[in-house]
């Protein structure tokens, strides 16, 4: 398999790689999915609550990532990791913490409008769904794809995405 071109869209001044992004997409909406949210506004104990929600999963995947990026080039290249490699590598796995942000955003919104805590995160994990449809239609659109097929893919990938979601919760239960 060859790539023939850079997979990544470049946002200002980010790089993002789509498969990062919707591998922590599922992640972020995994962790939501299994959160026992009360049916309660946010207060500020619950804010904080969501926030970490929101952050620990991405941290630990972006860490567990250059863990393992790591340990697998010192092994093919046979040689210690220079600063350089490390810069690639931090740069590379900072991307899972961005997945967070929109959640951020969200919940900053929520709190100040008074939704309660199931209803915020509902709107991440229906956004997560929504973000999934995009990167589908995405990925068929530069696949060359038309129109038509774009939004069907979109529609496949939302409800994978929404099915891992209701796998997750299913087991949890």
């Amino acid at each position: 398999m060859s790539v023939e071109h850079d997979p990544r869209l470049q946002v200002g001044s980010l790089w993002i790689e789509p498969r990062v992004v919707i591998y922590a997409t599922l992640i972020q909406m995994t962790a939501y999915a299994l959160f026992d949210v009360p049916d309660m506004p946010i207060a500020f104990d619950g804010f904080t609550v969501l926030l970490w929600v929101a952050v620990v999963p991405m941290f630990a995947l972006a860490v567990a990532h250059a863990f393992s990026e790591v340990l697998d080039l010192q092994i093919r290249l046979r040689r210690r990791m220079g600063w350089g490699d490390v810069l690639v590598i931090l740069h590379s796995n900072v991307q899972f913490l961005y997945v967070s942000l929109i959640p951020i955003i969200l919940l900053c919104l929520a709190w100040l409008i008074g939704l309660s805590q199931k209803d915020a995160v509902n709107i991440v994990l229906y956004l997560g769904v929504i973000s999934l449809a995009g990167w589908g239609g995405y990925g068929a659109r530069q696949a060359g794809l038309r129109a038509w097929p774009c939004v069907v893919f979109g529609a496949a990938y939302a409800c994978l995405g929404a099915l891992v979601v209701l796998l997750e919760i299913f087991i949890r239960h």
